[in-house]
Formats: C-alpha cells, sequence, structure tokens
C-alpha cells in the first residue's frame, strides 16, 4: 500500500543502466560508444527541510506519493533527445509499458538540504530504462504531471522551457481522502508537482548542493546506476500557539489561521518570484485553518474549541508544559508555492530597536480612526508580493490593569528567519509559532486590534461567588476621548433568583424571573452586605448577630440601597466602611480612568418563608445580574455599557476532608461541578482567571499544609504557604496533614479556594481528630458523629446513623433501609417516592426487623431519655444548642459533599459522592451541612442521608391537608393514609402550586430537594418567628435553611376507636452533645 509523503521536497531518481551488449562496453578507455543500453535508476524524495523553526486544515502528509514520472534525457545544447512516461507497478495502462517500484524510506538530518529533515520516511522510485542511446546528457525527472511529452509537447523541447512550465495553483479540491486497511489516508491530486535531474550513483550531491543546477551525465557503459533527488513546487506551513507569557486573565480564542498573497502560478524548475514584472500575480486568501465547527465561532466562553490562557497555554497539544505536536509531519499545515522575495532592509519585528515602542504602529484603512495618525503604518513590511500568515483571533482580558476584549489579528512574512529574509521556498516546512505576550497585543507578529474610543470596557461577562455575603471587585475602564469623566454610577437592572440554561437541558423550575422585575429578589448587591438573615419578625432580629429586619424584600432592597451607587472618579482608594470601599486609577497622560469598585451576593436568607437567598442553590446552573455603568463626561453624551455578572454554579464536591486523630493520609482535591441538574457525573472545570488556595482559619497553626498535585503543573507555592494556580488551569491540589493528634483532640481548618479571576470563593473544611468540640465558648461540645442505636455512635462522621421515631432510642431504623430503588436518583417525580408501610425495616443493632407501624413513638411531652455512650451519659442536642449556632455572628454554615479517613481523591460518579453506607464504601462521600466558627475554623457535620433524605414521613390518617390535595396539589401517586415515604419535606408531596402575589419559586419543588431533620432531646415551648412546640431542627440542603421546625410537621396525636389516643411521629436523626 502506497503511504503518503509530505516532509521531504525532494525525490531521488536511481537508475541502473545494464547493457545488453559485448563487454566491451564496460568502455574502460571512456570511449564514447554506440548503440542502446538499459539503464537502473532511482528517485527519492529530499526530505522537507524546516526553513523556519522558530519561537516568534490540510493533513500535513498529503502530498506524500510519485504517482507517475517522466524522465527526460537532454544533448549538451540542451535539446530534447528522448522522454520515458512511468507508472507504478500494477498500474493498468495503454499509455506506457515501462514501470517503477515504490517503497518508504527512512530519512535522518543527513538526508536533507539543510542541516535537519522534517520528514522521517519519504518515497523511492527504482526503475529500469530501455533502449537508452550512448551519450552525453542533462536528464531531468518531473513526477505528478502525466505524460509530458503529450500535454506538455511544445514545453519540454528544451532545457529552458521544461523548467519554465508555468504551473497552476488548484485552490479547490486538491486532494482527496480514502479508506485503507490502515484507515484514512489522504492524498493529493493536484499541487503536487515534483522536479530534479540525474546523476551518475557515486556521484549523488548530499546537504545543499542537491539544490544545484544539473551536471552533464556520460552514458557510456554497462551496469551504470542513476539517481536523482526530487523536489516539491509547494512548501508547506505549521502554526503552534504558546501562551505561556500571557498575563493572568487573559484569554485568547484561536478562529482560524490562513495563508495569505501565495503566488497563482509557479515555475516547475526555475526560481519563482512574483512581481509587479512577472505575470505571476498572487491569491489573497490561501489555505485556511478552523478552530470550530459551523459557519461563525460559538461563544467565547470556557466552553470555546481552542482557548489559550497561562494555565493552557500551548496548542495544537502540549506534555508536561511543553509541544507535544504541532510541527510534527502529519499536523494540519497551509499549503503554497514557492515565493523567494530575497533579502530584504525591513524588518519584521514589531519592535526591531527594542525601544519599548512600535516600529511601525497603525491600522488597515478601514479600521482607522480620524484624527490619528498612520504615518509609520507599513503594511507587509514594504515587500508587497511575499506570502504571509495571518491568525484570525477574539482576545478578552479580565485583568485590572488593563481590560478588554475584541478581535485581533497577527500577521507574520514568512521567510528563512524572524528578520529581514523573505524567502517562502519550495520543498520546505516552515514550522511558525505564535508566542503570545502581556495582554495579547504584544507580540513579534504583526498585530492588528482595534480599542473602542471613547467607551466603557469591562470584562464581560465576569463572575461572582456561589456563596451568599461574599464580594469581589468589578474592574472598569473608560476612555473619554478628548472629554473628562465627571461621575459614575452603577444600577442593577436585572437580579435573577433563577437558574440560567435550564431550559435548554429541559429542567423543570417555577418560571417567575422576569427580565427586569423584581430586582429586590435577586442574588446580587452594590453594597456590602451585612445581613445573614433577613426577617419580619422585628422581635427576633438581632443586628450584632446577623439578623435584620424587614418589612419585606422589596422594601428592604430599596430602603436600603442595595441596587445602585454612585462613585466619585477623584484617584485613589474611596473607603467607605458601610457600603464598601472602591478605587480610581487615572491613565498617565490621558483622559482614561481605571476604577475597580466593588460587588456582593446578599444574605443567606432573604426572609425564610419566602425561599429566596443569596447563595446559588444549584448545582448545575449559574444565575445571572446585569449592572448597567454610566459614566457622565465633562462633554457630549454619557457613556454606558451593560455587563454581565454571573453567579457561579455552587461547588459542593468536596466540601470537607476529614481524618481520624491518627490519620494523617493527604487528600487530592480537584474541584467539580454538575454540568446539568439530572447528571450522573461531576467534572473537572477550569477557572476563568487565576486561582488560588490558602488556609484561612485554623485551630493549629501548621497542621495542614498544600501542596502540589502531581497531574497539575500550572501552580505553585509562595513564601506564605498560599497555593497558586494559573488562568484557564483546572483546580487541583493536595491536602496534606502534618503528623497525628491524641484521641481526646481536634485540629479544625478552613480552605478557602478563590477562583476565577479570584473573584470566587469555595470553603473547604478539614478536620483531624474526632473529639467532641465547642464550636462557641458560651456553647456545649458537639459529638461528632451521629446516633445509631440507643448506646452506640456511628463509626464515621460520614455514616448517617439511623432514624429514630420520637422518644423512641430502642427501635433505631437502620441506614440500609432507608434507600430508594433508582439506580441512579435522578429526573425525580412525585411517583418515585414509595409507600414503605409493608417494608420491613430492620431494627439497628438487631437481627430483627419490624414494620413501620410497629415502631412505636412515645408522646410529644415526653423527653428523650439520655444515651449512654461507651458507658458515658450524654445528652441529646436540645433548642438552645442549636439555637446559639443559628444566632452566633461568629457561626456560618457551609453545604456540600464531606469525604472521610478512606477518601484519597475527588470523586466523579454521583452514587459515590453522595452514597458513603457503613460496611462497604470507605471511600465514597456524603452530603451535608458543615457549621463552623469563622474566626478559628472550628466545624462540624450533620449528614443528610445517603438517599438524600435524613427523614422518614408518616401520613396521618385523615390529615389530607398536609399531603396537599386541599391545595390542588394531591397526593403523592399511589399514596394512601399512613402512608410510610424517605422523603425530607414535611408537608409537600408534589410541585407547589403558586398563587399570583405570593410566589415562593425555590420552594416549587420542595417534595424532592434534599435535606434533614434533628430530633431535639425535648420539646421546646416558646420559639421564633411565632412558632410553639419546637420539637426538631431543620436543615435544607437547597435553600440553606439552618432553623427549628415545629410538631405540627413531624408529629402528631391521632384519635382512634373508643377515643383511645396514639402518638404519630417522623423519624428523624439525632446528634448528641457533652451534658
Amino acid at each position: 500500500m502506497k503511504r503518503n509523503i509530505i516532509y521531504s521536497l525532494t525525490g531521488m531518481l536511481i537508475f541502473v543502466l545494464t547493457a545488453c551488449t559485448d563487454d566491451w562496453l564496460n568502455n574502460e578507455g571512456e570511449r564514447m560508444p554506440e548503440g542502446e543500453v538499459s539503464v537502473s535508476a532511482t528517485v527519492e524524495f529530499l526530505p522537507l527541510r524546516p526553513a523556519l523553526d522558530v519561537n516568534t486544515r490540510t493533513a500535513g502528509d498529503v502530498i506524500k506519493d510519485i504517482n507517475d514520472l517522466c524522465v527526460l534525457l537532454y544533448d549538451e545544447e540542451g535539446n530534447l533527445v528522448k522522454s520515458y512516461y512511468l507508472l507504478p507497478k500494477g498500474t493498468a495502462s495503454t499509455e506506457t509499458t515501462d514501470k517503477f517500484d515504490v517503497d518508504d524510506i527512512d530519512r535522518t538530518d543527513a538526508d536533507a538540504e539543510g542541516d535537519k529533515t522534517a520528514e522521517t520516511k519519504t518515497k523511492r522510485a527504482t526503475f529500469k530504462l530501455a533502449q537508452v542511446p550512448y551519450g552525453y546528457y542533462y536528464m531531468y525527472a518531473v513526477a505528478n504531471m502525466g505524460n509530458l511529452a503529450e500535454s506538455e509537447k511544445d514545453n519540454i523541447q528544451t532545457v529552458d522551457k521544461l523548467k519554465s512550465i508555468n504551473l497552476t495553483w488548484e485552490a479547490e479540491n486538491w486532494f482527496s481522502t480514502e479508506e485503507t486497511t490502515d484507515g484514512k489516508v489522504t492524498k493529493a491530486t493536484k499541487n503536487h508537482q515534483m522536479f530534479g535531474y540525474f546523476t551518475i550513483k557515486e556521484n549523488t550531491p548530499a546537504g545543499a548542493n542537491r539544490n544545484t543546477e544539473a551536471s552533464r551525465i556520460a552514458i557510456n557503459k554497462k551496469d551504470m546506476e542513476l539517481h536523482a533527488w526530487i523536489r516539491r513546487a509547494a512548501s508547506k506551513v505549521t502554526i503552534a500557539y504558546d501562551a505561556s507569557g500571557l498575563k493572568e486573565g487573559v484569554f485568547i480564542y484561536l478562529k482560524s489561521v490562513q495563508i495569505k498573497d501565495i503566488p497563482v502560478n509557479c515555475y516547475l524548475g526555475k526560481t519563482n518570484t512574483p512581481s509587479e514584472n512577472e505575470q505571476s500575480s498572487l491569491i489573497k486568501d490561501g489555505e485556511i485553518i478552523k478552530y470550530y465547527t459551523g459557519t461563525t465561532p460559538p461563544a467565547f466562553d470556557e466552553s470555546y474549541p481552542v482557548r489559550l490562557a497561562t494555565g493552557r497555554a500551548y496548542y495544537p497539544c502540549e506534555e508536561n508544559g511543553t509541544f507535544k505536536y504541532g510541527h510534527e509531519e502529519a499536523a494540519d499545515a497551509l499549503f503554497f508555492f514557492e515565493n523567494m522575495q530575497g533579502d530584504q532592509p525591513y524588518d519584521k519585528r514589531q519592535d526591531a530597536d527594542k525601544d519599548g515602542e512600535l516600529d511601525h504602529p497603525g491600522l488597515p484603512p478601514h479600521l482607522q480612526q480620524p484624527d490619528k495618525d498612520y504615518s509609520k503604518y507599513r503594511p507587509k513590511d514594504n515587500v508587497p508580493y511575499g506570502t504571509y500568515i495571518e491568525v484570525d483571533a477574539y482576545y478578552r482580558s479580565i485583568n485590572e490593569e488593563k481590560v478588554g476584549s475584541g478581535d485581533i489579528k497577527y500577521r507574520f512574512m514568512l521567510g528563512k528567519n524572524i528578520t529581514t529574509n523573505y524567502d517562502a521556498e519550495r520543498n520546505h516546512h516552515y514550522k511558525l509559532t505564535l508566542k503570545f505576550k502581556n495582554f495579547a497585543n504584544d507580540a513579534d507578529w504583526h498585530i492588528e486590534y482595534a480599542e473602542p474610543e471613547p467607551g466603557i470596557e469591562v470584562p464581560n461577562p465576569y463572575y461572582i461567588s456561589y456563596l451568599y455575603n461574599r464580594t469581589m471587585d468589578l474592574p472598569i475602564k473608560i476612555n473619554p476621548g478628548y472629554a473628562k469623566v465627571e461621575s459614575v454610577k452603577a444600577e442593577i437592572v436585572n437580579n435573577g433568583w433563577a437558574p440560567i440554561g435550564a431550559d435548554a437541558n429541559n429542567f423543570d423550575y417555577y418560571h417567575f424571573d422576569l427580565e427586569g422585575k423584581n430586582v429586590w429578589n435577586g442574588f446580587l448587591s452594590l453594597r456590602r452586605t451585612t445581613a445573614t438573615i433577613l426577617t419580619t419578625t422585628e422581635k427576633d432580629a438581632s443586628e450584632g448577630s446577623g439578623i435584620v429586619y424587614a418589612e419585606s424584600n422589596q422594601e428592604y432592597y430599596n430602603r436600603t440601597q442595595r441596587g445602585n451607587r454612585e462613585y466619585a472618579v477623584d484617584p485613589g482608594i474611596h473607603e467607605d466602611t458601610e457600603y464598601g470601599n472602591y478605587s480610581v486609577r487615572k491613565e498617565e497622560g490621558t483622559n482614561i480612568l481605571h476604577m475597580s469598585i466593588p460587588l456582593y451576593t446578599r444574605a443567606k436568607q432573604m426572609i425564610a418563608k419566602t425561599s429566596y437567598t443569596g447563595n446559588n442553590p444549584y448545582v448545575a446552573y449559574r444565575r445571572q445580574a446585569k449592572i448597567k455603568i454610566t459614566a457622565t463626561l465633562s462633554q457630549g453624551e454619557p457613556l454606558t455599557e451593560i455587563v454581565d455578572i454571573f453567579q457561579v454554579r455552587r461547588v459542593v464536591n468536596p466540601k470537607g476532608i476529614y481524618r481520624r486523630h491518627n490519620n494523617d493520609k493527604p487528600f487530592h482535591v480537584v474541584l467539580k461541578r454538575l454540568a446539568r441538574e439530572n447528571a450522573t457525573n461531576f467534572e473537572e472545570f477550569t477557572s476563568e482567571g487565576a486561582w488560588e488556595a490558602v488556609v484561612a482559619a485554623t485551630t493549629h497553626e501548621g497542621f495542614v499544609k498544600l501542596e502540589k498535585s502531581s497531574s497539575n503543573k500550572y501552580t505553585s507555592i509562595d513564601e506564605h504557604g498560599t497555593l497558586k494556580g494559573l488562568s484557564g488551569s483546572v483546580i487541583d491540589f493536595k491536602i496534606t496533614f502534618n503528623g497525628t493528634c491524641t484521641e481526646n483532640e481536634s485540629r479544625h481548618a478552613v480552605i478557602r479556594v478563590s477562583y476565577h479571576n479570584n473573584t470566587c470563593n469555595h470553603l473547604i473544611f478539614v478536620r483531624q481528630g474526632y473529639a467532641p468540640v465547642a464550636l462557641l465558648d458560651e456553647g456545649r461540645a458537639w459529638h461528632t458523629f451521629n446516633m445509631k442505636t440507643a448506646t452506640e455512635e456511628t463509626d464515621s462522621p460520614v455514616e448517617e446513623g439511623s432514624l429514630f421515631k420520637w422518644g423512641n432510642l430502642n427501635e433505631p431504623i437502620d441506614a440500609s433501609s432507608n434507600k430508594h430503588e433508582k439506580e441512579y436518583w435522578i429526573e425525580v417525580q412525585p411517583k418515585d417516592f414509595k409507600d414503605d408501610k409493608a417494608k420491613p425495616l430492620k431494627i439497628a443493632g438487631k437481627e430483627t426487623t419490624k414494620l413501620w407501624d410497629e415502631i412505636t413513638s412515645q408522646p410529644f411531652n415526653t423527653p428523650f431519655e439520655k444515651p449512654r455512650i461507651n458507658g458515658k451519659e450524654v445528652e441529646i442536642a436540645n433548642y438552645d444548642d442549636y439555637n446559639v449556632l443559628y444566632k452566633s455572628k461568629d457561626i456560618e454554615m457551609g453545604y456540600g459533599v464531606l469525604y472521610g479517613d478512606d477518601a484519597e481523591e475527588t470523586l466523579s460518579d454521583i452514587n459515590e459522592i453522595y452514597g458513603y453506607r457503613y460496611g462497604s464504601s470507605g471511600t465514597y462521600g456524603m452530603r451535608g451541612c458543615f457549621i463552623y466558627n469563622k474566626t478559628n475554623g472550628r466545624n462540624l457535620f450533620f449528614p443528610i442521608g445517603a438517599s438524600g433524605y435524613g427523614h422518614r414521613k408518616q401520613g396521618y390518617g385523615d390529615m389530607r391537608n398536609w399531603q396537599g390535595v386541599v391545595t390542588g396539589q394531591g397526593y403523592i401517586h399511589g399514596e394512601t393514609k399512613n402512608t410510610v415515604v424517605l422523603r425530607y419535606s414535611a408537608g409537600r408531596s408534589d410541585k407547589f402550586n403558586m398563587t399570583a402575589g405570593d410566589e415562593k419559586p425555590l420552594f416549587y419543588d420542595l417534595y424532592m430537594r434534599p435535606g434533614a431533620i434533628y430530633w431535639l432531646q425535648r420539646v421546646y415551648p416558646p420559639g421564633r418567628d411565632g412558632e410553639s412546640d419546637i420539637m426538631a431542627w431543620d436543615i435544607n440542603y437547597f435553600s440553606f435553611d439552618f432553623n427549628l421546625i415545629s410538631k405540627s410537621n413531624v408529629y402528631a396525636t391521632l384519635t382512634g376507636e373508643n377515643k383511645i389516643e396514639t402518638p404519630k411521629s417522623d423519624a428523624c436523626f439525632i446528634r448528641c452533645v457533652e451534658p
């Protein structure tokens, strides 16, 4: 089977002439005999020579075949004597009987015209020519041009005419792809002409001498062997990219690369130099390699096919931070005919004199702006007939030093160096590497881009943390032209609570997020967030605890001016402790201002009963706000710009790493997120800008460290122990532990990961040691494990424990009975919740099972007994234990996945991430709520169960309004009274039927959302928000509620026959504290 040849443009023809006459034809006396002789010959490609290999979509191996050969003999005066036409053996033809063999020959640097070969193999043709007359000749080989004796009869009569045959570049359909036993092979059908001359084999020229003029050959004896190197008329160029020199937060989106101004024509055997005086003209647009599919580029975001930044610096491919591919033989290449423009006095570099200024700044006429000086502009380096490469890209800078975005072009004139040579010689492989620097507008190549003037530039879109009560700075560049900026204001014109992009994935949510409406329900604020919780109960407000009174979300938003703010424009830091500092910088010698204004996510709960939150509840979708920036000028109309602010997806994997006191096993962190709501796998993602990880709080300095992982080469650690990652890289590092601690100790830390140009935060809670811990000085010490039986706690904080009915520690429902039947708990519908009334439930710690109705509940005013753990009496946490955490200004909550002692890395499958169960899944994770002290890092984890539902719901007889019939939602499909269902929601069994004016959109599908309920030790009569008979504590994993829950949601006393009262309770988790 034939293989393509591309790297070596020169081929070899070797003939061996075998005499068929008497021995005297050996001609030892150099006497020219009479008659004819057979000649053996070999024709070989010269390997492509690397013409330019410096740092400054056609398959690259397309021109590699010898499809036919013409051998032409000329006398000493240069006139044609004879020609031969040969085809590969096995080819059926009526034109000729002469055939040649083809094989592949390995090539080394010694075979190339220069010092290096750009091809590892080229073709070799061997054959015999019969009836070659004795004599002196100039002999030439031409490949892939058919039978020249027929097609170019008049043009081969002399050597000069042969060399002057004018080839024409075929721009369309010049190669084809065919299937072979080895896969797809691409072969040239046009533009693959080759030319060379013969020598006696022992006189075969080497190195650069192969490109000299033909020498006379004496065919004067038998057994002669001739050899010819042949060269392609075409050359190729490959382009690679290196973005390692960019500033952080600068991205390049490659759209295409194209070869421009290539010759229409090329001489077969003479130097080709298009010029004004030549017939040859130029093709403006040559071949193009597109880096995207379709007719127009997709959105310039993290999913763009070829995006470059410091953390993804190389293209086409990289390995260990350096090029692996890009210039190899089969790499996509652009082909062209020879164009020899020679050495010129014009330097190609943008800053040849190295004075820090562009030597020839300017723009082409269609981009030129009025009142600008373009007198130094020098198109094409004053070489109008040269061939050049043009890279079309889009740049985006979110770096506050220089914000900007837009189309940009990079151009480079081909030649044999990067300075003053403009020879694009035939049979060469030009290897170009475009090295981007600084803000993408600084490279050795010529650059064309235009900044808007006047105008406002902001990074668009920009990102803010999914967490509540977080901040980031928005960089703004204002170019007022000849005017001055007098004032700047910002206004939130849209402020979403709903997921963005969910509709495309058919995710069902309540569509109440109207453009420009209800901005007070959204996640974003222009002023510092001081509240953690907004409450409508004035007596419950405590601003010192972060609980702030609000008549309504609308009233609070408008009264505190969350959605608008004005900014002074005097240079410097503008300090504002109430609303947040901002900065202004004036560019020297201009009126351009660079500002940095703070943006904030809002409170965790914006009135609990409305469901709105400043924390993004969606693990798969972002939320969106729009800010209008207005700059008032000293003259002319104000400048305006609208920027999209995306609250990023909620990151939950991983959220915590726990180790036993004697376990110092490291953990490999890779932040992962869900691509869509019902996906079954989490995926790693890259940071839109630089990222870093730091130990933000700890109880024991130095017990935990951050280290680079072996899988991420784009990180470094500074002298303070902060781990830093580059733009566009995966958030990937290791957490290591410095030794161990005693069994009676626990060491804590909070690791803060800042990503997306350090605008978004994610917290990872770390703990070593499981001894009880008091999160507050005024609080009791919390146990680390849930209760499993009346006398046992779980073995791991990742284990969920058992579900207990009220007052009954002796019949705990084992965790193995608390799971659903579906393989993956996705695309959940009401009918997926099964009635477990008849299901045998395993009793934890025993080898027995019971039905739900066989497990008793105690009267609601009967408290739980005090458990004894390992012989020591402890207490079930009461209302005051939870409430002090709820009210403290030092306590915050985080929700996500905890990995325990046996886990060593972030997992991907949701059944593994969420599904820890005792006995068989030590490396698995568990969802839950982390309670932490933000000043010292102490933390505690409350699991919500492997099913996501830390609660079994009792259906209470005829109290059907609990199941929603009264408000029109209906029972769970197939549910009857006394239904026993594993579900977090205490009162919802179907989608919420919203009432106009009373929308609570995040409660729309509460029936299927995850969470858990924990019993209190006893009923607590007075409560907040008008609640009484507080029996349990509610942990809502979706809406981030950490709050009391009353008797009416989890317990009922039913009156049956003979007026006998029967207590009926739900089943919930239990957590203990030290007495």
